[in-house]
């Protein structure tokens, strides 16, 4: 299997995904550890997944939580990278800052000055991670700077997804979900997805 575009796998949180994911060979599977969501993941559940998975980069997703938590925790799990949102802006994280990803959870607003945001509070950044992007915010896309790697999530159909990645060499975000049961899955949106993307197919 080889897929034709960089895939990441958020918001992971048990272990059927996650071995789904790395046989399908996506790039990076992300961990909720944001110290406000309802979903934040234990860090004995982390490490217990990621001692079962291979092939793929783990990510601490820590969204807008405060550099204190957040160092407490990435001494706890060897993560290669880490997500933060883009309004937090804190500089005193003990982690390779190129290795940070910033998360721009509302994409209509970006502007021409997001770059210089970005450049002036994350300077070290490489990787974007564009959510909530639909059909009438992808021309904002073209506002940020061509330094960044994007990571889009999935627009109305795989057709119209497909045509924006190949158009703008961009990465695509999925989303994992809860298991039904213990060891049962319903794969159903993420298959279609990395099926339609597989070039072996």
């Amino acid at each position: 299997m080889s897929l034709k575009y960089f895939v990441h796998v958020s918001s992971i949180n048990n272990l059927s995904d996650a071995r789904y994911c790395s046989g399908m060979m996506v790039n990076s599977l992300g961990f909720d550890l944001d110290n406000y969501s309802k979903s934040k993941l234990p860090v004995e559940n982390i490490n217990e997944i990621c001692k079962w998975v291979n092939g793929v980069d783990f990510v601490g997703e820590f969204n807008n939580s405060e550099s204190n938590y957040i160092n407490r925790v990435i001494n706890k799990i060897d993560f290669n990278y880490i997500s933060i949102n883009i309004n937090n802006t804190i500089n005193n994280i003990d982690f390779d800052h190129q290795k940070i990803i910033i998360v721009l959870p509302e994409p209509n607003l970006i502007t021409s000055k997001t770059n210089n945001f970005l450049r002036d509070n994350f300077p070290d950044t490489r990787i974007l991670i564009i959510d909530n992007l639909t059909k009438d915010s992808i021309s904002n896309l073209e506002l940020l700077s061509d330094n960044y790697e994007i990571i889009i999530n999935p627009l109305e159909t795989i057709n119209s997804t497909k045509k924006i990645l190949n158009k703008l060499d961009l990465g695509l975000l999925l989303k994992g979900s809860q298991e039904i049961k213990p060891g049962y899955k319903d794969y159903d949106s993420i298959s279609d997805y990395l099926e339609a993307i597989d070039e072996s197919l």
